[in-house]
């Protein structure tokens, strides 16, 4: 047992970021995280952590040793889960990333109607564009927009969301309104690159089944997508956009949908997390709400 809580208390250190934080969560005295992990480190014979004077900082045997530790830790909550109602109460903390305008315009304001059927649960959210070291940085789980690939996730697609072209009505006025691929030589491409350096700009669409690019000039490229719909609310070019993201934008007519006829493909919206033995029940149970909640709200549908 005391090498179960061992482990607990590492996973802990690892996601509060220091023995101070980790003792607040635990509710132990500092002294008691600071020796459990003295011992731990005996045992295995390695160092698992560098203390610095303000965190902590994993080794390289540390991380590997978390996704262990962090396997059976999970393998034994599962197995005490077996014989417990089929919906149990949820607790724990879950700590999920995802993009920036679907956590702010759609995910976090549901959130209290997950956190009212499980009040026991800890939620930590963080909204970026890029994609996250999920190990490293202790997240549970990722919803990404876009192909995505690695051996050491597993991928959950939860439906196709439609891509559609965009310009401010100030833009239009200036350059006029392309109607088909032929009309984009004198016209701008607002980039989007979540890492610099970037490519070169490209608009994309699909014609007869067959992917088709034609390269742009640019004024600017950004890094995410907040930056990229207020350099097309600016006027400063073209953007290509998941189309729920800028749904109320069109209503209001802040943006218009250009060369609807030409539309890039449809992009997978997916869920990932890390390969392991037991997944938590948490992680599947906030997978189920979202998706459901996705589709409640017309991410996958219908069309613009």
């Amino acid at each position: 047992m005391d090498q179960i809580r061992q482990m607990q208390v590492f996973i802990q250190v690892m996601e509060s970021g220091n023995f101070t934080r980790a003792a607040e969560a635990l509710n132990v005295p500092r002294s008691t995280v600071s020796t459990l992990i003295q011992a731990l480190e005996d045992r295995l014979g390695v160092q698992l952590l560098r203390r610095t004077t303000r965190r902590m900082i994993p080794t390289v045997e540390g991380l590997e040793f978390l996704k262990t530790a962090r396997e059976i830790v999970e393998a034994i909550e599962a197995s005490e889960q077996m014989f417990r109602s089929v919906s149990p109460r949820l607790k724990g903390r879950l700590r999920i990333d995802m993009p920036s305008r679907i956590g702010r315009r759609i995910i976090i304001p549901a959130l209290s109607s997950l956190i009212e059927m499980h009040p026991d649960l800890e939620l930590e959210v963080s909204m970026t564009d890029r994609m996250v070291d999920m190990i490293s940085e202790g997240i549970d789980c990722v919803i990404r927009v876009g192909d995505l690939s690695s051996s050491d996730l597993i991928c959950r697609k939860l439906g196709e969301v439609d891509i559609i072209t965009c310009a401010s009505p100030d833009y239009l006025a200036c350059r006029g309104t392309p109607e088909s691929p032929d009309d984009l030589s004198g016209h701008l491409l607002v980039n989007y690159a979540p890492r610099f350096q970037t490519g070169p700009a490209a608009w994309t669409y699909i014609a007869h089944g067959k992917l088709n690019v034609v390269n742009m000039k640019s004024m600017i490229s950004v890094n995410n997508v907040e930056g990229y719909l207020a350099a097309a609310r600016a006027g400063m070019g073209l953007i290509q956009i998941p189309a729920f993201d800028v749904q109320d934008l069109i209503e209001r007519d802040a943006l218009v949908e250009v060369l609807s006829g030409f539309r890039a493909a449809s992009m997978p919206l997916s869920f990932l997390y890390a390969r392991r033995r037991n997944v938590p029940v948490r992680i599947q149970v906030f997978q189920n709400w979202v998706s459901d909640l996705l589709r409640r709200e017309g991410v996958f549908g219908p069309v613009l």
